[in-house]
This record gives C-alpha cells, structure tokens and sequence, in this order.
C-alpha cells in the first residue's frame, strides 16, 4: 500500500508541478524526506531525475499542489516515529546527510508534519544531537581538513534557511530557535482554535435545546362545550368518507348530527325528546324518542402524552398527542394507538387518528378511522338550530312497526362515541348485544376483541351507508364479524372461470311473448324456501338445485320446458332436491365441493347420471362433502340438455315462459353483504363474466319509479337481505344478473 502511495505521490509530482508550466520549479524536500525516512531511496531518485529533466526549481509552498500534500500527509502517518528517528540517525552516521540535508530539514518544518508537533519534535531533537555527536568524534580522530570539512558541513546544516525562511537570513543557531518559537505559537493558536470550537458547540447546543423546546407540546388543547365544526370522518379499510357538521351547546343540553349535507339529521336532548330525521324510500320522516346524552366529537385527553417533534397533517405543521392502548386481562393482545394532531401555532385541532389490531390474528390493521377537523367555531349555538327542523314535520315515534328505524344495536349518533377511548364500553355492550343475538360464541378473548374489532367496522359502514338517503338501506345481520375475505369464501366461485364454452345446448332466443309488468314466481308455489349454505362455498348447488331443476319442473305448458310445466299441473306440488348430492358427486365435472363450483358443470354430471336425487331420499344438506353414495334408482328430474341465456330483455322473457333461472352475480360490495331492503342499484357491483362469483336463483321481477328491478333469491338465511331475497336492478345490469343466466332442460 506504501510503494502504490509512493508511486502515486511520483506520478502526482510529475503532473502537478509540470502543469505549472514553469522552468524555475524544484521538487518540495518534504516528499523526498518522507520517503528517505522509509529507507526507499530510489523513488527518490527517480522523483529528483524527472525534476531534473523538467528542470525546475523551487517555488513558494503555496504553489504545491493540494494533492501532492494529502498524499505526503498519508505517507508520513503511516510511519512510526521510533523508525523516522532512526532512519535519519542511520542517514547521517552513513554519510549520506550531506546530500539531502535540506530536504530533511525541510521535512522538520513541513506543514505536513508540524501537525503532528511530537515527530516534529523528535526530528528535531534526534538531528541536532546526531549532527553533534557526529561532529565530535570527527574533531578527535580526523585531520584538520576533516574537521573543517566536518564544521562546514555542520555550518552547512545549521546555517542553511529552512523551506519556511527561505527568504530571511538567519545565523547558525536561529533556525532551531525560530522553530521552537514558531512552534509554540503553533500551540498556542490550536488552543485558542479549541476554545473556540467548544464555545461554537455549546452555543449550537444551547440554540438545540431551545429549537427542541419549541417542538415540544406543553399546553393541552381547550376543547370547547359550545360549538359548531365541520367535520369527515374517514374509514380507509372500507373506503369510507363520511361529511358531518355538527352543533353543540352543552349549556342548552342540546346538540345536532347533520350527516352527508342534511340528508339525515339526529338532534340529541338531554332532558327533552330527541329525533331522528331520516330518508325513508322516497320521502323524509321524522321519528321522535326520549331523551339521549350528548355525542363527543373530540377525545378525553386525560390519558394522552405529548410527542416529541412536529408532523405535517392536512398541510399543517402539528403537534401530537398520543395514547397508547395496551394488552389487558379485558383486551388481550389487542393493541392500538390514538394520536390528536394539533396545530403547532394555534393549538387547535387538526386530526384525530386511531389504527388498532390483534397481534395473535396475524397484526392486519382490522381498524382504523380518522376524523379531520375541518373548521371550529367556539361559542354558544342558538337555540332555534335544534328544532326549527323539526317543527315543520309530523314526528311520530319510533316504535311504527311500518318503517324499519335502527335501533340501540346500531344507533348511528353512538358512533363518534363508539370511536374515542371513552367509548370501549360502549361498543362492547353493542358487540355483546349482537354475539347474543346471533348466538355467537369465541374460543379466546383475542379472537373476542378481533371480532368485535371488525364487528364495529362493519356497523360503523351501514350506518354512514344508510345516512346517504339511498333507494335501498343496509342493516347489521349474522356475517356482521366477517372479515371480507371470510365472506369472500361463502362465494362459490373462487378461482374456477367459465369456459368459453360450456356445452350448453342451446341459446335462448326472444320469443316477443307480451309480459306482465311484474313476476314472481314464488306465489305460485314455485319456489322453496330460502336455505342457509353456511361457511361452506356451494351456492352453485343452491343455484341449480333449487332453481334449475326444481322450478324448471313447476312450470307452465307454454315454456320451452314444455314436459316441467305439464308435470307441475298434474302433480301440482314442489319436490326438494338434494344439494348434497352434487356436493358430494361432481368432483369429476371440475366442481370442488365446499371450494366452488358451476352450474352448467353441475348440469353435465345430472345429464350423465341419469338424473339427481330428491333429499328424501340423498339427504339434506351438511354444509360439508361427504362420500358420494348416488342411488340411480331414486333420481328424479332428468335433464338432457341445458341453455344460455345473455341480456335482460331474454332474462325477462324466460323468467316468464321458462321458470326460475339460475343466476351468477357479482357478491362482492360490503353494500350486498349488509342488504336489508329496497331497491339495489350499487354501481360498485360488477357485471363482467369474470367479476360473477356467486350463484343465486332469479324468481321474478318488479318495478318501482318506472325502472325495473330483478327478484333475486339468495343461500344466505332469512337473515340476511329481505327474508333472504335482494331486489337488484336492471338498468347497466348491475351485479351481472342478466350476464350469463342457464336453465335445464328435463327429458
């Protein structure tokens, strides 16, 4: 590593100082000592040989080259200051001083090596003492030509300017004391430039401190009792943004919830009735009820630490406030932090913000809101806001029976109460109200509060859903603790595609048969009732079983099922047919039992098998695949072939001549999974062939405000949608209803 500094401080020495361009240019004698002191002689010759060629003399030290110097520094660290000393010693009792005296004494006053002021020393104490003993024993032993050779020598060496004092005439003694001196103020200069530097860092720590005190919260912020804000509320996980404004007056004991513009109202008294002003189909209602205690929009900061540091929220530099919620015997390994971002120069509210999750259930961030203060106004709120609204309708009370009010279950003002800390109990009093309802039970308190987690979620979504005054409401039901992907697996599709052909037998073409302005099937008897396929993935059985093959029996003379309507007449009655028959039979035909399956590839094994059992005679369903144990001998409803049918004018048409149909649809919306009633008209629910991954059965349809709407049963229980059905529209066919409808043809 030496020799290749060696070699580049020669190569530095050719390009730097030949780049000068002047003939009057001398090799510094600082280099060559640094490599003498190495005993590596021939560099230095070399380096003389082309300072010889290039003919140059000696320049003022300011002229060498930044980089010749850098390199000359990391030479002379590399060496130990023991073998400088005796190197030099071993140059001159060797004689071989004389010819490079100057470029040793230069190397004792080099910048380079006054840096390092103990070798300076030593060089120097180490030369004078050689150069002395040296001159003595040639006074005693020598002749006298020797012994002024010897003292011109030493004259030499001890008159000779240093590269320092080139330009000034010393004697013989004041080079080392001009060293010395120089020296020494060398010292003392480093001992004022280290006063200096520790004054400059304590004077940056003290401004440190001070800034880092500027960052730090010490005030928390006023939280008003009379006020009016603009608020959203923002739920990410469920893509949610909720707007509200808000009026309170807790002198007055009053206050008003406006959600989504005014679209629904809830004014909240304390001591007075309270109201609820909500949509209701296609008209505004008013329902009144008994005093209620006022909603907070702000957290209790009784629990909450200042942060260290600033944030940038909402465009605003903010402080932070923050309580951390940790695993107790009540939440166990539930964890979450709430953080209140305030604005760092006013101190008013900005956001609040709380992510929790369950690290035993694998640490998804199950819930997270956020609620953006927008504006505050601080003062008292005129009386009138609470009930000018409500004196221009006919409140009734909330028991009618007619109109489906919410109740405590998911009381919708509960649910910025339900968001602050303050509201633990709270919402485990409504999750406990709904575990009994739906006779849930848990195995732990983990998979407890992971359930609760997403049950709160989930209510949280219907009700900002229902405050948006659709033509169709939302409520909590049994799957209200599913996570989606739970719910996504009750789907019967999963990963199986239609083909592009599913050897259907035909297509279904337009007959321009007159139709009705509504149908539906299950008053005429035509129908069985709604089934639950439970956590299994077989709708496509309940699709085609109790669709297909059942209702494509029970139809009229005139279909194109001509021998179905004629059995229906004579026998005038339904026959129930096995799901658990295809579940456990056709594996062959590419269905995977509990995993999905589809309708024509169920079609294909009843073609080829002659028929499917009834469940009096197969049995019920298990909500599992069990050994297949099909008895020819007792299947009814022989299908020779099946048909498509794509468009809603021929899903209409066959719905009529034909009979219930087999439907795929898009089930994915958390809007569908929490139908409860009304018209269905979900844009987020897709119509594409590879978007359906669910089957359900059509029965009829409706109308309502001029546009039709599809009469859809599903496998879910009749607790969900309206005693198990959804009315799902038809214009831009929305779910994929008309997409890609089938019916069988029995022999």
């Amino acid at each position: 590593t030496l020799n290749n500094n060696f070699l580049t401080l020669q190569a530095c020495m050719r390009e730097t100082i030949c780049a000068q361009g002047n003939n009057n240019y001398k090799i510094p004698h600082g280099g060559k000592a640094k490599l003498l002191a190495r005993g590596l002689l021939p560099h230095v010759l070399a380096a003389d040989n082309e300072a010889v060629e290039c003919g140059f003399q000696q320049l003022d030290e300011s002229d060498v080259s930044a980089k010749f110097d850098q390199l000359a520094v990391e030479v002379s660290e590399a060496m130990e200051m023991s073998e400088f000393s005796s190197q030099l010693e071993m140059l001159i009792v060797n004689n071989e001083l004389k010819e490079h005296a100057d470029a040793i004494r230069w190397a004792a006053n080099t910048q380079a090596l006054a840096s390092h002021s103990r070798l300076a020393k030593t060089i120097d104490a180490r030369l004078e003492t050689v150069i002395r003993q040296k001159m003595a024993r040639s006074k005693k032993g020598a002749s006298k030509h020797d012994e002024k050779s010897n003292a011109e020598q030493h004259e030499r060496l001890l008159d000779e300017p240093t590269y320092h004092d080139m330009d000034t005439p010393v004697s013989a003694d004041a080079g080392f004391v001009t060293r010395k001196v120089k020296r020494n103020g060398a010292w003392c200069s480093f001992v004022w430039l280290g006063l200096i530097a520790v004054g400059v860092v304590a004077i940056v720590a003290i401004l440190k401190v001070s800034k880092q005190g500027d960052e730090f919260p010490t005030v928390k912020p006023w939280l008003p009792s009379q006020y009016e804000a603009s608020i959203t509320f923002r739920m990410p996980y469920m893509n949610l943004v909720e707007p509200v404004f808000v009026h309170t007056d807790e002198v007055l004991g009053a206050q008003k919830l406006s959600f989504y513009g005014g679209t629904q109202e809830y004014i909240l008294n304390v001591t007075g009735p309270s109201y609820q002003i909500i949509p209701v189909i296609d008209s505004i209602k008013c329902f009144t009820d008994g005093p209620s205690s006022l909603q907070h929009i702000f957290p209790r900061l009784t629990a909450f630490e200042p942060m260290h540091g600033k944030t940038v929220v909402n465009s605003i530099e903010c402080f932070t406030w923050k309580y951390d919620v940790a695993s107790t015997p009540d939440n166990s390994s539930y964890i979450g932090t709430y953080k209140l971002y305030v604005n760092a120069v006013t101190n008013a509210l900005v956001q609040f913000h709380f992510v929790g999750h369950n690290v035993v259930l694998g640490g998804s961030h199950t819930d997270e809101y956020i609620i953006d203060y927008n504006y505050i106004r601080e003062g008292p709120v005129a009386p009138q806001t609470f009930h000018y609204r409500v004196d221009t309708l006919n409140c009734t009370g909330s028991s009618d029976e007619t109109i489906n009010v919410p109740t405590s279950l998911s009381s919708p003002w509960l649910d910025l109460h339900m968001r602050m800390p303050e509201g633990h109990d709270a919402r485990m009093e409504a999750f406990d109200q709904f575990a009994l309802q739906h006779g849930k039970s848990f195995d732990s308190s983990s998979e407890t509060m992971h359930r609760a987690s997403v049950f709160h979620a989930n209510m949280q979504y219907i009700n900002s859903m229902n405050r948006k005054g659709l033509s169709y409401s939302l409520a909590m039901n049994h799957l209200g603790d599913r996570t989606h992907d739970e719910m996504k697996a009750m789907f019967g599709r999963k990963s199986l595609k239609r083909a592009a052909d599913n050897e259907a037998g035909g297509v279904y073409e337009l007959k321009h048969v007159t139709l009705p302005d509504e149908w539906d099937w299950r008053p005429q008897g035509g129908v069985t009732p709604v089934k639950d396929q439970g956590n299994c993935g077989s709708c496509w059985t309940f699709g085609y079983v109790i669709c297909d093959i059942v209702q494509s029996m029970l139809v009229p003379s005139f279909t194109t099922g001509a021998l179905e309507g004629q059995w229906y007449r004579k026998t005038n009655h339904t026959v129930s047919f096995s799901q658990q028959n295809l579940l456990d039979c056709s594996w062959d035909e590419g269905n995977n039992a509990c995993n999905g399956g589809l309708d024509y590839q169920a079609y294909r094994w009843i073609i080829k098998h002659g028929g499917l059992e009834p469940e009096a005679t197969y049995g019920s369903y298990k909500n599992l695949p069990g050994f297949c144990h099909f008895n020819a001998s007792n299947a009814l409803a022989r299908v020779t072939s099946f048909v498509n049918i794509s468009g809603v004018n021929k899903l209409n048409e066959a719905l009529v001549t034909v009979g219930p149909l087999s439907v795929s649809i898009d089930a994915t919306p958390p809007s569908f999974y929490f139908y409860a009633g009304g018209y269905y008209n979900d844009l987020n629910c897709k119509s594409g062939i590879d978007d359906l991954d669910h089957s359900v059965v059509a029965v009829g349809y409706t109308k309502h405000l001029g546009k039709t709407y599809t009469l859809v049963k599903n496998s879910w229980s009749t607790h969900w949608g309206d005693n198990g059905y959804i009315k799902i529209a038809q214009e831009d066919n929305i779910c994929g209803v008309a997409t890609s409808p089938t019916y069988p043809v029995l022999a």
